[in-house]
């Protein structure tokens, strides 16, 4: 099993030019960076700490140029091969749905925002708004114990 690194070192370790060669290897499903230093290689890992699998040339050569500044690398395909079945994210759709779920709640509160501030109905102090809240919860409080009792008349 190879060490792996983190983005974070990985670019510090560019940056001190402690990178000897960079090579892409073909894997099933997609591709792992691997760099050759002086101590060994290392692959590029995830957050988690395991190897990280681009989906793509592409994915790879953009984290190598975009992030580490690294133009030069070789490319071994000879171990990829196409995944079976897609991948999927579980994680990232439960995610993507709770933002989707914000951003409708977000502008629920500013609809209704917006409609209070536009309200012309004199405002309530908040003894006014209790007395009126405990007004409500006694007349529902009358209707439901007049049903229960017709309930039990029915009975």
């Amino acid at each position: 099993m190879v060490t792996t690194v983190q983005l974070a070192t990985a670019r510090e370790l560019a940056a001190a030019g402690s990178v000897q060669d960079t090579l892409l290897v073909g894997r099933t499903g997609g591709y792992a960076v691997l760099f050759k230093l002086g101590i060994g290689e290392r692959a590029l890992a995830t957050k988690a700490g395991a190897t990280r699998l681009f989906s793509g040339l592409d994915a790879a050569v953009r984290v190598l140029r975009r992030e580490l500044g690294i133009n030069h690398y070789q490319v071994d395909t000879s171990g990829y091969a196409e995944r079976e079945e897609p991948r999927t994210r579980p994680d990232r759709a439960e995610a993507l749905k709770q933002n989707h779920e914000d951003a409708a709640y977000t502008e629920f509160l500013r609809r209704e925002t917006a409609r209070a501030l536009t309200d012309t109905r004199p405002s309530l102090s908040t003894e006014e708004a209790e007395a009126y809240m405990d007004a409500v919860k006694e007349r529902h409080l009358v209707q439901l114990e007049e049903m229960m009792r017709r309930k039990e008349r029915s009975r």
